[in-house]
């Protein structure tokens, strides 16, 4: 009896370290999108590509991301372009443990980018939004990764980055008067 119950004890102990682990991991911000003014005639925007504000009464779009900064006019964009790639984690993989069936690629751990960019007439792009999620696989240990992921958004630790990047979609195609997806 004494035995089992520290067995269980130490199972549940392993199961929050864990999952206190990988709050402290999945949880970091990766990317950010703050709205400074959104008013009826203007929207100014910080986000983890640069800051960028939309004047609608003079129709454009002033953008500074890195060193690159402009002005381009609202009747000169052709639309925006709304992309989710994902790609493999492999430095994240090499972290959390690296075994035979990370090999394999339904197995390998992934992160989920979500980007959005305005697309000129002349083909120049200016992004604007840039954000990704962590996505690990296990061999046999999905269900426990999808249990942690839902304790932790019921928490307040993990958000969903496709709701938000949805959201900040939204908010710029308001903004810049409906301009189409490419």
């Amino acid at each position: 009896m004494n035995a089992a119950l520290s067995i269980v004890a130490f199972v549940v102990a392993a199961v929050a370290l864990d999952t206190f682990w990988v709050a402290l991991f999945r949880a970091r911000p990766v990317g950010k999108f703050r709205v400074l003014c959104d008013t009826s005639s203007t929207l100014a925007v910080t986000s983890k590509t640069g800051n960028f504000i939309v004047d609608k009464t003079a129709g454009v779009l002033k953008f500074a991301c890195g060193k690159r900064r402009g002005t381009l006019r609202l009747s000169e964009i052709k639309g925006l372009e709304y992309r989710v790639n994902e790609k493999t984690a492999i430095l994240e993989e090499l972290f959390f443990g690296l075994n035979l069936t990370d090999l394999l690629p339904a197995y390998q751990d992934t992160i989920e980018w979500f980007s959005i960019s305005v697309v000129a007439t002349n083909g120049a792009k200016v992004p604007l939004y840039l954000s990704g999620r962590y996505c690990p696989r296990e061999f046999l240990m999905g269900w426990y990764i999808e249990l942690q992921s839902e304790l932790l958004s019921r928490l307040g630790l993990l958000r969903d980055v496709e709701v938000q990047s949805r959201s900040a979609l939204a908010l710029i195609q308001a903004s810049l008067g409906s301009p189409r997806l490419l």
